[in-house]
């Protein structure tokens, strides 16, 4: 199945045979408590980003109006989980949101702001590639520590399980996001006073901002420093930046060695090879579950 534009998720899903059902439409549309978070938090925090004085709590309604909207243009339905836990989910996203704008508006303050949810598409021999960035910023005070003017590119993360240096260095959605900003075009706003499409032809750093981090530790605990000393957690304490924010710099070679992985990636679309890799809890949750093939003599779908 020749897929026409690869988006950037298509190329981490753990379990290809989900890519290949979701490009056939086969998939149930519904979205549960991880999707709805998730969604809530991003729209949420690219509202801040374009009014840091917005009280939280109206940003998290808007962006839970504008993400209800969303999922009924995309035809998909909420689950019982999320109509049953709504207020905690959006309790939740606001904590968040305040924790987010405390630590991370002093850095922002001096970064120009470029976008938020910002469209970007590359076109390669090989395959059209396409996807959003979470947030788009040049650093023009060196707020952050990767240099001076550095664009970066951050994604909003809200995962259960952290990520690890090794695994980013490693991760294609993140190589694709370098390669779209440094070959690709990015429709964002660059000093032109104009929303269209640039091409920055210049490196980025592209970092992992993990939301859930952003909250305090529920006990007490001993964890390294900034400058790798043990030191002793209290409850309530704030975690070090070094837990939230992790950022990749690609060194000489990358763009060959990402457009070879992605072309490969591309040969197996092109050759309709979706390797089956299961998973104990991932398959409970997949929206393709119910069309996707199993070993056993039980109905496709059942689940139990």
């Amino acid at each position: 199945m020749r897929i026409a534009e690869v988006h950037s998720t298509d190329l981490t899903e753990p379990c290809m045979r989900k890519t290949y059902h979701r490009h056939r439409g086969e998939v149930t549309g519904e979205a549960t408590t991880a999707l709805y978070r998730g969604l809530v938090a991003g729209k949420a925090l690219e509202l801040l980003h374009g009014d840091w004085d917005e009280p939280t709590p109206e940003l998290t309604i808007a962006a839970a109006s504008d993400v209800a909207k969303s999922l009924v243009d995309e035809g998909r339905i909420i689950s019982d989980s999320v109509e049953n836990n709504r207020q905690d989910i959006l309790a939740e996203v606001s904590e968040v949101v305040d924790l987010y704008r405390d630590r991370f508006e002093p850095l922002f303050s001096k970064c120009q702001f470029i976008g938020a949810e910002v469209p970007v598409r590359l076109s390669l021999p090989f395959g059209e590639f396409a996807s959003h960035l979470d947030l788009l910023v040049r650093d023009t005070h060196n707020s952050f520590g990767w240099g001076k003017g550095r664009l970066v590119c951050f994604d909003w993360k809200w995962r259960a399980d952290t990520a690890t240096y090794p695994y980013l260095a490693r991760n294609l959605q993140f190589a694709l996001y370098y390669l779209m900003i440094l070959k690709g075009k990015t429709k964002a706003f660059e000093g032109k006073g104009e929303f269209d499409w640039i091409s920055f032809e210049e490196e980025a750093t592209v970092a992992w901002l993990d939301l859930t981090a952003l909250k305090p530790y529920r006990r007490k605990t001993t964890t390294l420093n900034e400058v790798g000393e043990l030191v002793e957690r209290k409850k309530g304490d704030l975690r070090p930046m070094k837990s939230i924010l992790k950022g990749v710099n690609y060194g000489n070679g990358a763009v060959h060695d990402v457009e070879e992985e992605l072309k490969n990636r591309i040969k197996l679309f092109d050759l309709g090879i979706y390797p089956l890799n299961p998973h104990p809890v991932a398959c409970m949750v997949c929206e393709a579950e119910a069309f996707c093939s199993r070993f056993d003599m039980t109905q496709t779908g059942d689940t139990k």
